[in-house]
């Protein structure tokens, strides 16, 4: 496989899932009214799978970085780490403002 195809495939597709998190959860939060959010249900459910699917997927890419016998630069190894932690904290934070 091309090297910038999975570059691109591991590290910028969960980075845009990210992304797309923090939009729908600035919107939510600071532009629709308090009793106007418990009708999106639906769309949390489809973005809280992505957020999963996001974790689990960075996840697998920084474990494989720690364990990999040659080391790469330790930006990727961060920017995995990142892509992991930041939809388990937005996550956490929608949860905790319902």
């Amino acid at each position: 496989m091309n090297q910038q195809l999975k570059r691109f495939i591991v590290y910028y597709i969960p980075l845009i899932a990210n992304l797309g998190l923090i939009a729908y959860l600035i919107w939510q939060l600071g532009l629709v009214p308090y009793h106007q959010r418990h009708g999106e249900l639906r769309m949390f459910s489809i973005l809280y799978a992505i957020g999963g699917l996001v974790v689990g997927a960075s996840g697998i890419t920084a474990f494989f970085h720690v364990t990999a016998n040659e080391k790469g630069p330790r930006r990727w190894l961060v920017f995995a780490l990142v892509n992991t932690i930041v939809p388990t904290l937005l996550l956490l934070f929608l949860f905790q403002t319902r």
